[in-house]
């Protein structure tokens, strides 16, 4: 009874709720207001409808704390600015470089991969390697052809599934994408999803699991070794020259790689894993949410038909189109906006029909196509 009485009495008296007792929001020259939620439990049920982030703001909003807001999911502490310039200054300091990382990442590797590894010369080699080989404006352009027939690919199969059931359900055709996009450009690898392959069922359910399991890290670690290791010795047994081209694969460019910018093994195996992991869900999830936002809003799915009918015609948009399509990036970004993709993060499960990276521009607007030609 006691205890119970001296729980209530610290959230009665603590800004943010009861993981910020002891006055750990007033520790420094000017207190940190927010909301105490209720006890033991936060502010969890608040952010449990609704949109999280228009919640938080609305908040932080009636309690004058838009710059920095202290509140508690159950027993973990948090804090939210919902000022530009804070979050700005917060997402640019050498203060906050380096992200929390929890057993779950470790155990998936994370730690040595490009978005949990520490702020430092490790961090930065990876981001240098990545920025030259992977993202550079020249290897993306050489890439476009696959992209184009990944989603050709796509838009096929939702036709048939159409054609077969009369509906169709989106989000496993936009996953199949977006994993076959990554694994053409870091791999060099794609796969037919209609047909039977061991491999890429393996691969298929080492990242569902990876996202719906995060507890089961320990079991998942060997099978994605694994599959890695095997996918990166089939290139370093290649007789293909070894000099890069443009079009050349994330893992070519790896084995490549020579004195201080050289990686070890459970380090390109943590890398090539996190762009697997990262680039399926977050692609799909985006362009799964602009589809239904678009379903629910005809007017705005109107304008941006005409939009592409205007500057793309009858012909397929590349990657030269999308600064002609103003409209459509305004969509995206909007959506971005109000749904903004995590892995945790999930889309519409009520539809059942049809990071802005180039698979999710190229994926949205060969969609919109090819629904304006449907019947």
């Amino acid at each position: 009874m006691s205890f119970l009485v001296i729980t209530l009495s610290t959230w009665a008296f603590s800004n943010g709720g009861l993981a910020w007792k002891n006055g750990r929001s007033q520790m420094g020259s000017v207190s940190i207001q927010g909301p105490r939620g209720l006890p033991f439990f936060g502010s969890l049920f608040s952010l449990s409808h609704g949109l999280a982030h228009r919640t938080l703001a609305c908040m932080a909003s009636r309690l004058s704390a838009t710059q920095l807001m202290a509140f508690s999911l159950g027993s973990t502490p948090a804090i939210v600015s919902s000022d530009p310039q804070i979050a700005r200054e917060i997402l640019t300091s050498p203060h906050f470089a380096d992200r929390p990382i929890k057993q779950s990442a470790k155990s998936l590797m994370f730690s040595r991969a490009i978005g949990f590894a520490p702020n430092g010369a490790y961090w930065r080699l990876l981001r240098r390697i990545a920025s030259t080989h992977l993202f550079a404006p020249k290897r993306m352009a050489a890439h476009e052809p696959w992209r184009q027939l990944d989603c050709a690919a796509m838009i096929r199969d939702i036709h048939n599934e159409q054609s077969l059931n009369g509906a169709v359900h989106l989000l496993k055709h936009l996953q199949n994408a977006s994993l076959n996009n990554i694994m053409g450009t870091v791999f060099g690898k794609r796969y037919d999803f209609t047909k039977y392959n061991e491999e890429a069922k393996e691969l298929q359910e080492l990242v569902r699991e990876g996202f719906e399991l995060l507890e089961r890290c320990l079991a998942l670690v060997p099978r994605v070794k694994k599959l890695v290791k095997k996918i990166i010795e089939e290139h370093d047994q290649s007789k293909m020259p070894k000099k890069l081209i443009d079009n050349s694969d994330f893992v070519d460019v790896l084995l490549s790689l020579e004195g201080d910018e050289k990686l070890e093994e459970d380090d390109m195996v943590a890398v090539l894993w996190e762009m697997i992991f990262r680039g399926t869900d977050t692609t799909a999830l985006l362009t799964q949410w602009v589809m239904a936002e678009l379903v629910l809003n005809p007017e705005i799915q109107a304008k941006l038909r005409n939009e592409l009918h205007f500057v793309v015609g009858d012909g397929s948009v590349t990657d030269a189109d999308i600064p002609k399509l103003p409209y459509l990036q305004a969509v995206v970004k909007e959506t971005l906006r109000v749904h903004p993709p995590g892995p945790s993060y999930h889309g519409p499960d009520c539809l059942r029909l049809m990071s802005t990276s180039a698979m999710a521009w190229s994926s949205l607007v060969t969609q919109l196509q090819w629904s304006t030609c449907g019947p």
